[in-house]
């Protein structure tokens, strides 16, 4: 019928637009060249402040520049256009920054919202909601748990991608990049161990508070420590960790009392917005 027809016409001329609009960034001398972050790095510099705190009101009303990285996330990734990513370095810049891409446009996408957890709910927004990277449909969770940590084995990884929670470590307002992606690295690190958000000691208690990121993710500090690469059999612990990047006067605290109470704090989940978005 006639209504049919019309919705027809008007479903096909919407998708001529859409693929119009991502036909340039698939051209063939984009094929080979360097995959850009420049679209994220605006979005981030403009919609992010100093604290890592989101503005998701003005970021909703000005996404073409994330929607724009996203589609050009989803055409190329390190699995799909090798060539464009110079090292392992620039490939694990480009993983870092389509999860944290993903979790803003999730957010937009439900927004206005006060936390992740309410999206999707039962952990979907991690588990069941789909992204594309390089033609490859995949969760949040996926991208976390079967590429970064498997593939790259870099712990620091955890300081750096940002779930859009309070108590996540922060978002920063520039991409990464592979040319300085282990300075980024270590500096996220430090940042982390020197937030007493993260990591508190108590040295009368003695005990020592930690995010819950510590807790999930142990293993892959515990396995990471130099002496055990080398020596797989050799036991350690968090704390081991901790002590090869804690400011020195903490670090001799905790080798002093290798038996302190380990606590974890309750995560926070409300949302990483600005004043208004909080």
């Amino acid at each position: 019928n006639r209504k049919h027809t019309l919705n027809q016409k008007l479903h096909l001329r919407v998708e001529s637009k859409a693929l119009i609009s991502i036909l340039p960034l698939a051209s063939p001398s984009l094929a080979t060249s360097p995959f850009s972050h420049t679209l994220f790095d605006r979005v981030l510099q403009t919609h992010v402040d100093l604290q890592g705190s989101v503005d998701y009101a003005a970021l909703q009303a000005d996404r073409a520049p994330l929607d724009n990285y996203i589609d050009s996330l989803a055409l190329y990734s390190p699995q799909s256009h090798p060539q464009r990513f110079l090292s392992p370095n620039h490939q694990l810049a480009y993983w870092i920054n389509t999860y944290n891409a993903f979790v803003l446009r999730g957010i937009l996408d439900a927004y206005p919202v006060d936390s992740v957890m309410d999206i999707k709910y039962f952990n979907g927004f991690f588990n069941r909601q789909k992204f594309i990277a390089g033609g490859q449909e995949m969760t949040l969770d996926h991208l976390e748990n079967q590429i970064i940590r498997p593939i790259y084995k870099d712990p620091r990884i955890h300081f750096a991608v940002n779930c859009g929670a309070l108590s996540c470590p922060m978002l920063e307002n520039r991409t990464f990049n592979g040319a300085d992606l282990d300075l980024r690295l270590a500096a996220a690190q430090e940042r982390f161990m020197t937030d007493p958000q993260h990591i508190r000691i108590d040295r009368q208690a003695p005990a020592i508070h930690l995010s819950k990121i510590l807790d999930w993710y142990g293993d892959d500090f515990v396995n990471w420590y130099p002496n055990k690469k080398d020596s797989p059999s050799i036991k350690t612990n968090l704390l081991d960790y901790l002590i090869l990047y804690l400011p020195p006067k903490e670090a001799d605290f905790l080798r002093q009392n290798p038996d302190l109470e380990i606590s974890f704090y309750e995560y926070n989940w409300q949302l990483n917005g600005q004043s208004g978005d909080k």
